[in-house]
């Protein structure tokens, strides 16, 4: 339970490391550039939203993963640093 948390965590900054990286990317390199479309390049996979009507209840839910260059990479060097944290 403890090693899934950690999993969780890396992956969760990692994600919000990756969005800073394509950030400063976007910032630095023009819109019409072919590497700022490779770092917008993404992958969505998932659940879309589904709506359950019980006419009493209504339940929305889904879960939709956007992956792309940056985020790999930021998923990437918070595990190396996690990695040498834990050592």
């Amino acid at each position: 339970m403890k090693n899934a948390l950690h999993v969780m965590i890396v992956v969760v900054v990692g994600s919000l490391l990756g969005m800073f990286i394509a950030k400063l990317l976007n910032i630095w390199f023009p819109a019409g550039s072919q590497l700022a479309a490779l770092v917008n390049t993404s992958i969505n996979t998932g659940l879309n939203p589904t709506t359950v009507d019980l006419n009493l209840v209504q339940i929305t839910g889904g879960l939709v993963f956007k992956f792309n260059i940056s985020s790999v990479l930021g998923i990437f060097l918070s595990a190396v640093v996690y990695k040498q944290l834990v050592k």
